[in-house]
């Protein structure tokens, strides 16, 4: 039995969004220079924070962060689903689709423990950019929106936008479309490097 389909399957995990975001940097890299950030007038500060505890209160900050995740994994599953590829590696061998499962699974609990654990740093980290951004009396005018029913409401479902069908069907498309152009370069670079071997093995 060959071993194409589950090699193809494996690639195709390798080259999803999931673990693009947070593959390291190749080696030898360097990131850019990162300008120092300005320094953040106390009393804005205080009202961003202020601010952050509304619209992400900490009482239910966790499940709203989950509930985002959820939204990503399940777009980034239906993307692996309708891959071509994959679904014939999966009719070739059943173990593909316990591999993508297993794959999924950890993908989201790592997720989920990355961001739960990054929380105090992402509030923080809002708080100063809204600090920078917006004096304090516009930052009051808008936790005053947050805490109207609308804002509320608002506040409710904005980390599931991305789970709405229409939302959804855009973002599994791109998904896809960025997927296959992933493997088609995997499999022209093996190619090469096939090619580059043959060459040295007939010198």
């Amino acid at each position: 039995m060959t071993k194409t389909p589950l090699l193809a399957a494996a690639a195709l995990l390798l080259t999803t969004p999931a673990v693009a975001q947070t593959a390291p940097a190749p080696a030898g890299t360097s990131a850019s220079p990162v300008q120092a950030p300005a320094p953040v007038d106390p009393a804005r500060l205080a009202a961003a924070r202020a601010l952050v505890d509304t619209i992400f209160p900490p009482a239910t900050r966790e499940q709203m962060m989950r509930g985002m995740v959820a939204a990503m994994e399940n777009n980034v599953k239906g993307s692996l689903l309708n891959n071509a590829d994959l679904k014939a590696a999966m009719d070739h061998d059943p173990r593909v689709h316990k591999m993508v499962d297993s794959y999924l699974e950890k993908q989201t609990a790592r997720s989920n423990d990355m961001i739960i654990a990054a929380l105090p740093g992402m509030t923080s980290a809002m708080a100063k950019a809204y600090a920078r951004r917006f004096d304090v009396g516009q930052m009051g005018k808008i936790q005053a929106f947050f805490s109207t029913p609308t804002g509320q409401q608002y506040m409710q479902v904005s980390m599931s936008i991305m789970s709405d069908p229409d939302v959804a069907a855009w973002t599994r498309d791109l998904m896809a479309k960025e997927t296959q152009q992933s493997i088609d370069d995997i499999k022209e670079m093996a190619a090469q490097v096939a090619a580059l071997q043959t060459d040295g093995n007939s010198q």
